[in-house]
């Protein structure tokens, strides 16, 4: 079982230009990610998928140990989903389906290190299809139906009133589930909760000025 890592990073964004090029904390935003992403010893591959040679160039400079792919126009839209950029890695680089895939968004730079690590060792001890991070009272869009909550260590009390959401900081599943299902997602997921503050993912202007002063994970 190996773990590939998916960075999709498209360089244009209706909300704020450029925006993987865009300075967050004295570097370019894509930086974040890619440097976390070589740091999780339990990734094998990583492979950025963008639409922008400037982007890939920068990228390049980071490190020459990641597969770098200049994507079809038709998957650079604002309307082009996930999973059709997923479905064309997995069959552009034949990603076994013994495989994991790691999906980490460049909008989300203040996500944690042992986050990606606890995520990483739910799914291989319980043997999980997929396990997705989340968040309470996040702005984005409520899982409604019934999930299984994972934590790295037991809980005694469980909140079952909290609603939560998708954060979009980190995507686990396994490559067989998105060969047959082609979504990332299970009807009743099971998902990991993160802190709320390390769930911050960067949409706008406002956003990337008020997560400006948070701390990032270097090495935790």
């Amino acid at each position: 079982m190996k773990i590939i890592c998916i960075i999709p990073a498209r360089l244009g964004s209706v909300r704020i230009k450029k925006k993987n090029l865009i300075d967050f904390k004295g570097k370019p935003l894509i930086h974040w990610t890619l440097k976390q992403s070589i740091r999780i010893p339990q990734i094998n591959k990583i492979i950025l998928s963008s639409d922008s040679k400037k982007l890939i160039k920068f990228s390049k400079s980071i490190s020459q140990n990641i597969l770098f792919n200049i994507r079809p126009k038709s998957l650079s839209k604002s309307s082009s989903k996930t999973e059709s950029v997923i479905k064309y890695l997995v069959e552009k680089y034949t990603i076994s389906s013994k495989d994991y895939i790691l999906i980490l968004q460049p909008t989300s730079p203040l996500r944690q290190d042992k986050d990606i690590k606890n995520i990483i060792q739910i799914l291989k001890k319980k043997k999980l299809k997929t396990l997705h991070s989340v968040t309470t009272n996040h702005k984005k869009t409520e899982i409604f139906s019934s999930s299984f909550i994972h934590f790295i260590k037991k809980r005694k009390i469980i909140d079952t009133s909290l609603k939560y959401s998708y954060n979009g900081a980190i995507y686990l599943f396994s490559a067989s589930y998105f060969k047959k299902k082609n979504t990332i997602y299970e009807k009743k997921p099971n998902i990991y909760i993160m802190n709320k503050k390390h769930s911050l993912d960067i949409d706008d202007y406002i956003d990337l000025k008020g997560y400006s002063n948070l701390k990032i994970s270097t090495n935790t």
